[in-house]
């Protein structure tokens, strides 16, 4: 999967990351909900016309054979040294999309803890996550993403 984007930018690239880590997170307790799908797709911002790619892009990840393990490898190595804030906010949105079923259980919590070493966040994960919450509209802003109602 990651062939087709290599090349992208660093907002890119974390977009993508984004789809494809929280798919194979919302495969961790054995059911990729539409809760889930529609949660993934609620937390990237994207205009209207956007949404068919994105869909397209998660299906993709939920038939890739590769574990969250490997596809945060190959992110961290996409997205090279210096993105700490790009992978801060890829963690804390594994950690919504895991509670947007209501069921946070230990598969879950052990790979986004295990994601958040491969990325190299060492400060407590829930600490990090509730600071980066509270600073998402900066983050956003920082990416400099598109914001849409879709």
């Amino acid at each position: 999967m990651w062939d087709k984007y290599r090349h992208s930018s660093p907002q890119t690239i974390t977009v993508i990351g984004v789809l494809i880590l929280s798919s194979k997170l919302a495969l961790a307790d054995g059911a990729f909900t539409d809760v889930e799908r529609e949660e993934i797709l609620r937390i990237v911002p994207h205009e209207i016309e956007q949404r068919a790619l994105l869909s397209k892009i998660i299906n993709e990840a939920v038939a890739d054979p590769h574990d969250i393990y490997f596809h945060a490898r190959r992110l961290k190595k996409l997205l090279g040294d210096g993105r700490e804030d790009f992978l801060e906010f890829i963690v804390a949105i594994l950690v919504k999309v895991a509670h947007a079923d209501h069921i946070y259980d230990e598969e879950e919590d052990k790979q986004i803890r295990k994601v958040a070493e491969i990325f190299g966040i060492k400060p407590s994960l829930s600490d990090r996550t509730i600071r980066f919450f509270k600073n998402i509209p900066i983050y956003l802003n920082k990416i400099n993403f598109k914001r849409s109602n879709a």
